[in-house]
């Protein structure tokens, strides 16, 4: 199987990743095909982007791999030994305890909390509008403050409305130094007098602190209704177990349904029919199950735009056969949501924002989208997260009618998928 150049330890490969990502896997798969071979350093890696050889990483022979440990070793740092990093029986425990946090009897009182978060920040931003009705903002910032306030509340039981702001910046601080470490070769020492390294210092002592603290209080009070009282109660009152649960649902779950937000208000406003007929849903119910549109208008931007636009790397635990692909121990395997689920041998027009493709029975293999990964390993939350962005969706297109300040924005592949520069836009007072 031919790949790019293994000269000099893939370090011109590296380059290119770096320069252009979402332009070299684009490049991978029209050049060679399913399968590509690379170098990266001392690891022999491979781009994996047929929905068969998915299935088999990810499902049918997903004991059979683990994720990168440099990766792992990364988040660990904040994460600790959460459901988020831990393998094997240690996860299998793990997510045995934390299932029950994400049961379905849970919702009810999760929708109320995003249906009152929506409220307050149609309020919050009515509040900014000028003399015609309108909000100029970055909304790539603000799905990620509303998104963060969500997370707040489901896990704490408060908005902490007074120190969001800070919590908000350490969190992005987090996010930049999980990308550029994950994405390094080589690290410098955290001991290195540097701004970035007193940054990551800063907010990793301010995370932990705080994660920390809300938990004592819990342990050492009276019990809540929240996400932290459900850890609580299946970690059996494991400080530490509790506060990596907390510190990782915290920081992955506020990523993931900014970004979600950010690209489906993007599309909206860059497709007038699909926006009319969202907004003409919420207009006629409340009731977020009678709104099969804009539930699927919220499908077709996580498959166009998946914040988890490409999985952590897997490795490989011993030889193994991946549909006609050999891989030996140790080799490295890389999985792209963003461009499987744009392959036009399963999307008819895979680069079109059509809603209503998702308004029928799918026509493509299961494992060619993937937003929430598949398998034993799908995120936990997806359902609240689904949950999440179609009431906070519904709320604000109630109140709001969202343009475009400047072009679709350009997608920039970070920890998650974020729009370069951020997302400028007007909202209009309806």
């Amino acid at each position: 199987m031919k790949g790019p150049s293994a000269r000099w330890l893939g370090i011109d490969t590296l380059t290119k990743i770096r320069r252009d990502q979402l332009g070299f896997y684009t490049d991978m798969r029209a050049n060679y095909g399913d399968v590509v071979p690379l170098r990266l350093g001392p690891y022999r890696s491979w781009l994996l982007f047929h929905p068969n050889q998915i299935e088999v990483v990810l499902a049918s022979k997903a004991d059979q791999f683990i994720r990168f440990e440099r990766m792992m070793k990364v988040l660990r740092q904040w994460n600790g030994e959460s459901l988020f990093i831990a393998e094997g029986q240690s996860w299998h425990n793990r997510r045995r305890k934390v299932l029950p946090a994400f049961a379905q009897r849970k919702m009810p009182a999760y929708e109320a909390v995003f249906q009152q978060v929506a409220e307050d920040w149609v309020k919050r931003l009515s509040d900014r509008a000028d003399t015609a009705g309108d909000v100029h903002l970055d909304a790539d910032e603000v799905f990620a403050q509303i998104a963060l306030d969500i997370a707040l509340r489901t896990l704490f039981g408060g908005g902490f409305s007074d120190g969001m702001d800070q919590v908000s910046r350490h969190i992005k601080v987090l996010s930049e130094v999980a990308f550029r470490e994950c994405a390094n070769p080589l690290t410098l020492p955290d001991f290195l007098p540097l701004p970035k390294k007193r940054a990551k210092k800063a907010a990793m002592t301010f995370m932990r602190d705080l994660v920390q603290d809300l938990v004592e209080v819990r342990l050492n009070g009276p019990a809540g209704e929240d996400l932290l009282q459900v850890l609580i109660e299946t970690h059996a009152g494991d400080k530490q177990e509790i506060c990596d649960d907390a510190m990782s649902l915290l920081i992955a779950g506020h990523e993931t349904s900014g970004a979600a937000l950010s690209w489906m208000f993007a599309l909206l406003a860059d497709h007038p029919t699909a926006l009319y007929q969202c907004q003409r849903e919420v207009a006629e119910t409340t009731d977020i199950g009678e709104m099969p549109f804009l539930r699927a208008a919220v499908d077709e931007a996580l498959r166009l735009y998946p914040p988890g636009y490409t999985l952590f790397l897997r490795q490989a635990k011993t030889d193994v056969d991946v549909a006609g692909v050999r891989i030996k121990k140790g080799e490295l395997l890389q999985i792209i949501p963003y461009m499987t689920a744009r392959d036009p041998r399963f999307f008819e027009t895979p680069d079109r924002f059509k809603p209503e493709r998702f308004m029928a029975p799918p026509t493509w293999p299961f494992f060619a989208n993937i937003p929430f990964s598949a398998g034993p390993r799908v995120c936990t939350g997806h359902k609240f997260a689904l949950k999440e962005v179609s009431i906070i969706a519904a709320e604000l297109l109630r109140a709001f009618h969202p343009r475009l300040s400047g072009a679709f924005p350009t997608p920039e592949p970070k920890f998650s998928l974020r729009p370069r520069g951020g997302l400028p836009m007007v909202w209009q007072n309806r």
